[in-house]
């Protein structure tokens, strides 16, 4: 897909002019001393509305939004600055060698349902590169409509639904479940299909 093109053009359908409602959510009822902090990732930022409130609830935190498109990111700076947020052009799945080990928590939420399926375990090795030993993937994933253990049908996407059991064989070997729920909030059209996991990188 060329994500310059779509967003020059407004043709972005997943741009909902606001953070993601189940992470508001889950900031609003995290006891402070949980709260994302330090160096945070936003892969697959778009135009930052995540990126922003992540930085508007911890003010000292250091958050970076990362995406491969030029013109996404030109369009998230142009936001009235909120605090310690920067944005990258780069490519997730190919996360550039300066970024590994380098961030405390990564934030998921429309970058893994957007990308090739079969690209998932790319995708999960590149969040275990970005953290450091102990840092934490606060993720919100998009899961199959047809049933939760079945495969996505052809053309399905994007947005791509995946699976809890395919989520378990994904991130078992690097990451320990701290927490998982659904989420009561969600944009029009994804409630009752979203899951929000905070996994932990082991050491």
């Amino acid at each position: 897909m060329d994500w310059d093109a779509r967003y020059s053009a407004g043709d972005t359908p997943w741009e909902k002019g606001a953070p993601a409602p189940p992470l508001l959510e889950w900031l609003a009822q995290c006891a402070a001393a949980d709260l994302p902090a330090g160096h945070i990732l936003v892969p697959g930022c778009g135009l930052g509305h995540d990126v922003r409130a992540l930085v508007a609830i911890q003010p000292a935190a250091r958050v970076v939004g990362l995406d491969l498109s030029a013109e996404a990111l030109r369009q998230a700076r142009a936001f009235p600055k909120t605090g310690n947020e920067a944005y990258l052009l780069g490519d997730f799945l190919a996360l550039p060698e300066p970024l590994h080990g380098r961030y405390d928590w990564v934030f998921e939420h429309t970058c893994f349902c957007a990308i090739d399926p079969a690209r998932r375990a790319d995708y999960a090795t590149a969040a275990c590169a970005a953290l450091r030993p102990g840092g934490r993937l606060l993720a919100i994933f998009y899961l199959n409509p047809w049933d939760a253990n079945e495969p996505l049908p052809p053309g399905g996407g994007p947005p791509f639904g995946v699976s809890v059991d395919e989520l378990d064989a994904l991130f078992a070997r690097d990451f320990q479940l701290i927490e998982a729920h659904r989420p009561t909030r969600a944009y029009p059209g994804r409630e009752g299909r979203e899951l929000l996991r905070v996994l932990q990188k082991k050491s």
